[in-house]
């Protein structure tokens, strides 16, 4: 029986959609892109039916791909095969190990699957996937050893859901306070940068000392955490601050504004290493390298 394109089409379209959304070469012009989406793949997706994988899946191995198909079976809670005719099974099913998996794929339904694609060898799976433990059955592991197998980071269904997208985690209450904290930082220093251009002590001494106050409050924040080189930045930002008062106070513009950049670095260092920015563009802390 000859199936049907129609919905392969639609999945592969909103998989393409989707994944052009997220990639950081393709932003508006205007502004700096954002850091690359988690799993960002290092080179350009190569687009295939899993018919062909399962045909010739040398030309493949080591790719990332796009390969769309039917869902062939349900093999484990983060794993199922894909085969190229829903309306039968042919022998030819192609391996997918998504780990991050959210919910079974539909039986039979068509999908999109973005990721690596790979021989399939428990060792090398481990090698790649350090965080992921293997749940196929032994009989399935012995089945598709050395056969393709794509390493998911998407898999899209004709609903246009990722079902292997792991959820945004909610901001801890850590992250809540620290938040606060640093939720006070962006409009001082445009504001200060205005005051310092514009000769006003007034202003100026106000958003120092708003900034003042928030790296102090940062720096308990992370000391209390242990955190000695993110206690280091706050307490530098609050010492070009401080910087800034002492010199309005002597009437010294030009010398108060050297250390309005300094202070801006200090908050760039911390956020590279100790900020994450997800998907929906709010942050999470990490705990750096």
């Amino acid at each position: 029986m000859k199936r049907s394109t129609k919905s392969t089409v639609t999945v592969a379209g909103i998989a393409l959609a989707s994944f052009l959304v997220t990639y950081p070469g393709l932003t508006a012009q205007g502004g700096p892109p954002p850091p690359p989406a988690a799993n960002t793949p290092p080179k350009p997706l190569v687009p295939v039916a899993a018919s062909s994988v399962a045909a010739n899946p040398d030309q493949y191995v080591g790719e990332f791909v796009t390969m769309t198909g039917a869902v062939e079976a349900n093999l484990s809670k983060t794993s199922f095969s894909v085969d190229q005719d829903k309306t039968k099974s042919t022998g030819k099913d192609v391996l997918v190990l998504a780990p991050t998996l959210q919910k079974q794929a539909d039986a039979n339904g068509y999908v999109t699957v973005i990721g690596q694609l790979i021989k399939f060898d428990a060792a090398e799976v481990a090698a790649k996937l350090k965080d992921y433990k293997i749940d196929l059955s032994p009989d399935d592991q012995a089945r598709f050893k050395g056969k393709p197998v794509v390493l998911a980071t998407a898999v899209i269904n004709t609903a246009g859901v990722d079902i292997a997208k792991k959820p945004i985690p909610p901001m801890s209450t850590d992250e809540l306070t620290l938040q606060k904290m640093m939720l006070k930082l962006p409009p001082a220093q445009a504001a200060l940068r205005k005051a310092l251009d514009g000769s006003s002590a007034d202003l100026t001494k106000e958003q120092a000392t708003i900034l003042k106050t928030a790296f102090t409050d940062i720096e308990a924040f992370f000391k209390a955490k242990a955190n000695e080189e993110a206690t280091k930045w706050a307490a530098d930002g609050k010492r070009h601050a401080d910087s800034v008062l002492m010199n309005v106070a002597n009437a010294n513009f030009d010398a108060a504004k050297t250390s309005v950049t300094p202070l801006g670095a200090t908050c760039a260092s911390c956020h590279g290493k100790y900020r994450e920015r997800m998907e929906d563009g709010t942050f999470r802390m990490k705990t750096g390298q």
